[in-house]
């Protein structure tokens, strides 16, 4: 009776090792054919998107310089009190300067 499960046992692991010799024997054969094959790294596409978008942040970065040229060429002209304030300012100051003279020198 040992025998006989012993027999089915070896039958079982004979069986399983002529799977895993096939297996093995197809592994090789697809080992060989990847070593044939030849990958050649092309990064010609990458390089063309980085020149590209580092003309265009160039650009870009040249746009914004210019904008704020103009901007500080606007603020060193512009003024905090306009111009037409300041001469009606002066406008009061020498009428009342004027209004002072007459009435000092008509009491006096």
């Amino acid at each position: 009776m040992g025998y006989k499960k012993l027999d089915e046992v070896m039958e079982l692991l004979s069986d399983e090792l002529d799977g895993f010799n096939k297996s093995i024997k197809k592994l090789e054969k697809l080992t060989q054919n990847v070593d044939n094959i030849n990958i050649k790294a092309d990064t010609s596409g990458i390089e063309y998107y980085i020149q590209d978008h580092l003309r265009t942040e160039k650009e870009k970065s040249q746009k914004l310089q210019e904008a704020f040229q103009r901007m500080e060429k606007q603020l060193s002209k512009s003024q905090v009190v306009p111009k037409i304030q300041l001469w009606i300012h002066y406008g009061m100051y020498m009428t009342s300067l004027i209004i002072i003279g007459y009435l000092i020198f008509k009491l006096a």
